[in-house]
């Protein structure tokens, strides 16, 4: 266990029946069930993707049971997420559909940045919040320590901050019984009628045999087997502006398998209201399934009008813009069909993808060295890593990545010479480089700018505070969290962080620092696009923008690596670089 968020929303209901083989008890360590399924995860020893699973749970006060559960057990469903900030909307989206967090804290590394960003989510949306440190068996663990400065900075009482460790079993029914008490159960609709099916899609992923699986939170109602299903998201009530208005036949719905998943799925044939599982009704298209999407009984859809809806939907508050864009090609041009379906499919259940097709078949786009491609909006460089390997674990495609670019404004001024027509907008935002202003126009360059906070062991201040300096940072401060450990605030260009931020910032603290960022707008730069020719033709995939003064560095490694990269030809390649109206080689 890391420094991540699990989220425990409680049930005030009980599953009516589970399997008896899914209250064994496992205790060699081989026959844990892992939440993280994917093999990325399981490679890399970090959680990409939001994981669910439920529980029944016997409190220790029986006063926390509603009078008319006379089982004596309550129904946790939980909730795992990621930790890397390039994975935060997958936190922002389950902070949204739960009703408590159990906040994870490293007893040996202290408050990390991502916990900080984590838990300001939480407060804005009104999450309930039971602290708890984790790795107290370590031998180098500072319990005492940060409790104090966890009370400090985020305002719990120290003597009610639980200590727990997965690897030595402690503390886990401390944390389970915190949940049972300071966790509240859903709240119902004001118009539940108890029989009005509301389910909200959580997540979603593709199976090629039983095609979309849905993991859902039923709002209301119940929902069994053969019913008839309605998927909608907010374009539905947006286009259908009368009640009369019918669905079409396309879009409902045979449910044909539900359950509960433990965290391994078993079949129940019924949820109910308060409960959470998966569901599959058919459907092949990924889009049709996006999370945030509500699943409504068709017997009820002409009431969906006038129904209360979550707060959260597809395209509510929960949306992200992506922080750096990268163009993605097939290794051969006719594996486009084929890399386009797969993103489909992956882009299901990550949304922090955001996927435009940059070329048709033609490839014209792509240039005629890469061809035909997508180009897609990531969170991060690590999602970028992760992108690349889901797909070749997942669907065994091989795909070129090219070098991720961010978003820059542009902002044209007066010029005689400019061949702007008058209705054209003087301020516009490119992230495809492309679209960059052409030569001859007057402008100038804004690049986004981000605040960066940084949190390290005091050891190695010199070294982070060098870092920033390097990445043309400014309006560096610092805070003190304890003896150890500091804060380190600062400026600095999103195009500098999105690079090679994190891995040196690894690198000059041992792996201790961690940082997260915040969009602080676009400030005016020297900036200039530069420009891959091979055999004087350029590669659009390839260009990049740089600052005046690295320009030339940055421009002879990518030569150097396309140089070992190409594979060698029968004729001469010549690798070029352009920067405005000069040319090197």
């Amino acid at each position: 266990m890391t420094s991540e968020t699990y989220f425990l929303p409680q049930s005030s209901q009980i599953i009516e029946k589970i399997p008896c083989d899914t209250h064994e008890n496992y205790e060699a360590k081989e026959d844990f069930l892992k939440l993280d399924t994917l093999s990325v995860e399981q490679q890399r020893g970090i959680t990409v993707k939001a994981s669910a699973a439920s529980m029944l749970y016997k409190p220790n006060d029986q006063a926390l049971l509603s009078p008319q559960n006379d089982t004596g057990y309550l129904m946790l469903n939980m909730v795992d997420t990621p930790g890397h900030i390039d994975f935060g909307l997958e936190v922002t989206r389950s902070l949204h559909v739960v009703e408590g967090a159990v906040l994870l804290f490293d007893a040996a590394q202290g408050v990390q940045a991502q916990t900080l960003n984590v838990f300001q989510k939480a407060v804005d949306i009104g999450t309930e919040l039971v602290p708890a440190l984790t790795k107290v068996d370590l031998p180098h663990a500072r319990p005492l320590e940060v409790s104090i400065a966890i009370s400090e900075m985020f305002g719990f009482d120290p003597d009610k901050i639980l200590l727990t460790s997965a690897r030595q079993r402690i503390g886990v029914e401390n944390i389970l019984e915190a949940v049972a008490c300071n966790v509240p159960p859903p709240v119902s609709f004001e118009d539940d009628d108890g029989v009005t099916l509301r389910a909200q899609v959580l997540d979603s992923w593709f199976e090629p045999t039983r095609g979309v699986v849905c993991l859902l939170k039923i709002l209301s109602g119940k929902m069994e087997e053969g019913d008839r299903l309605v998927v909608v998201d907010d374009s539905f009530y947006d286009k259908h502006l009368s009640k009369e208005r019918q669905v079409s036949n396309e879009s409902q719905f045979s449910l044909q398998e539900v359950g509960m998943v433990l965290p391994h799925r078993v079949r129940t044939g019924k949820l109910l209201s308060g409960q959470m599982g998966y569901a599959i009704v058919g459907l092949r298209d990924p889009r049709q399934a996006r999370p945030g999407s509500l699943v409504l009984s068709q017997d009820s859809i002409d009431k969906a009008f006038h129904m209360e809806k979550p707060e959260w939907m597809l395209d509510g508050d929960v949306s992200q813009q992506s922080a750096l864009f990268a163009s993605v090609h097939p290794l051969e041009a006719g594996e486009f069909d084929d890399l386009c379906s797969a993103v489909d499919k992956l882009s299901l259940n990550d949304t922090g993808l955001e996927v435009h097709r940059t070329s048709g078949a033609s490839g014209t786009d792509g240039g005629p060295f890469l061809g035909p491609g997508l180009r897609i909006g990531f969170q991060g460089l690590l999602h970028v890593e992760v992108f690349r390997q889901r797909l070749l674990d997942e669907f065994n495609m091989e795909a070129v990545v090219t070098p991720p670019k961010v978003s820059y404004l542009i902002k044209y001024l007066p010029s005689k010479m400019s061949s702007r027509k008058q209705d054209e907008p003087m301020e516009e935002i490119i992230e495809d480089l492309s679209r960059w202003p052409k030569s001859g126009e007057r402008f100038d360059i804004y690049e986004p700018i981000v605040k960066v906070r940084v949190i390290s062991p005091v050891d190695y201040a010199g070294n982070v505070m060098e870092l920033i300096k390097k990445k043309r940072g400014y309006d560096m401060s610092t805070e003190v969290i304890d003896d150890l450990n500091w804060i380190f605030h600062a400026q600095i260009p999103w195009g500098e962080v999105v690079t090679s931020f994190h891995d040196e910032l690894k690198n000059c603290t041992a792996g201790y620092a961690s940082f997260d960022t915040l969009d602080a707008g676009y400030k005016k730069a020297d900036l200039c696009r530069v420009e891959i020719m091979l055999n004087g033709d350029s590669v659009d995939p390839l260009t990049f923008v740089s600052h005046r003064t690295n320009a030339q560095k940055e421009s002879r490694v990518v030569c150097k690596k396309l140089k070992e990269t190409l594979p060698r030809e029968q004729f001469v390649i010549k690798i070029q670089v352009s920067q405005l109206c000069r040319s090197f080689r």
